[in-house]
């Protein structure tokens, strides 16, 4: 009889899809909530994570079509640091952005603002 271990490095992609998972509703009820109370320093910080989720997404599949090699033997260390490395680089990234927020967010408050003037109206 032979015993399946758990695979460290399988349940770190579950646990790793999970959390992108997470992130993107969140990041719905986030923008939801925002819309709903019209709140624009709300509604860019929204529109600033979205693009920073965008980018990890982004890097993660260039990254994948790299053949792996190095100097180093693949392993959960190795696993684990990469990631790091790669959340600290996505990181640097996002603050400068590249300018998706911005247009999301002058779409996104554009049309809150008409709304808003709609309800008023009425």
């Amino acid at each position: 009889m032979e015993i399946q271990g758990l695979g460290p490095i399988n349940y770190l992609d579950t646990v790793k899809n999970g959390q992108a998972q997470t992130e993107a509703s969140d990041f719905e009820s986030a923008l939801q909530k925002a819309f709903d109370e019209g709140d624009k320093k709300e509604l860019k910080e929204v529109c600033n994570d979205f693009e920073k989720i965008m980018l990890q997404m982004l890097y993660k599949q260039m990254k994948a079509t790299v053949p792996d090699g190095g100097l180093t033997e693949k392993s959960n260390a190795r696993s684990i640091f990469e990631d790091m490395l790669d959340d600290e680089l996505m990181e640097l990234a996002s603050r400068r952005g590249m300018g998706i927020s911005d247009m999301m967010y002058n779409q996104l408050s554009a049309k809150m603002d008409k709304t808003y003037k709609l309800q008023t109206k009425k």
